[in-house]
C-alpha cells in the first residue's frame, strides 16, 4: 500500500461523518445559495473519483464521468456532472458516492508510492506532455477535494440553519 491511501481514508471519514449529520438533520436534498444540493456534492465527488480511476487505469476520463469529450473547462465539466446527476435520488447519489470511493481505493491500494510518482503521461499515453507525477491528481481528486466540499457543505448547513 502507498502512503496516500491512509490520508484519503482519514479525509473520507470526515466527509462521511458530515454527510451522516446532514442526513440526520434534514437530508441530502438541502440546497445552498449556489443551487447545489448536498446530494449534488456527493455525485460530483464520485464523478471526479471515477475520473481519477480512469486516469490510473489508462481509460478515457470524460467517459468515466459519463460526459462527452467535447466539454472543456472545469466549471463546464462540473455543471455537466451536476445536470447529469440532478435527477438522482439522495439514495442513488449516496450509493454512487460510496461505490466510486470503494472502487478507487481498491485500485489505489494496488499502487506503490513509486507508481504514484510516475508521470500522468505514464497512465495517459495520449497526453505525452504532462510530466507531473500522478500523485498530484490523486491528492486533488481525493482528500484535497473532500476538504473543499466539507467547507461548502458546512456553509450550506449554516445557510439552511440561518433561514429557519
Amino acid at each position: 500500500m502507498n502512503a496516500e491511501v491512509p490520508r484519503i481514508e482519514a479525509a473520507w471519514a470526515q466527509l462521511v461523518d458530515l454527510v451522516n449529520q446532514v442526513q440526520d438533520a434534514g437530508g441530502l436534498e438541502q440546497v445552498g445559495a449556489d443551487g447545489w444540493a448536498v446530494k449534488d456534492h456527493l455525485a460530483h465527488i464520485a464523478a471526479w473519483e471515477h475520473s481519477l480511476l480512469a486516469l490510473i487505469e489508462g481509460h478515457d476520463r470524460s467517459s468515466a464521468m459519463g460526459l462527452p469529450d467535447s466539454i472543456e473547462g472545469i466549471d463546464n465539466v462540473n455543471e455537466a456532472v451536476r445536470k447529469l446527476h440532478e435527477p438522482d435520488t439522495s439514495d442513488e447519489a449516496f450509493g454512487y458516492f460510496r461505490d466510486s470511493h470503494a472502487q478507487l481505493v481498491a485500485a489505489l491500494g494496488k499502487l506503490s508510492d513509486a507508481d504514484l510518482q510516475k508521470p500522468y503521461s505514464h497512465y495517459q499515453p495520449g497526453d505525452p506532455d504532462e510530466k507531473r507525477p500522478v500523485v498530484e491528481w490523486v491528492a486533488g481528486n481525493t482528500y484535497e477535494h473532500y476538504a473543499e466540499h466539507i467547507g461548502w457543505i458546512n456553509q450550506l448547513i449554516s445557510e439552511s440553519s440561518a433561514a429557519r
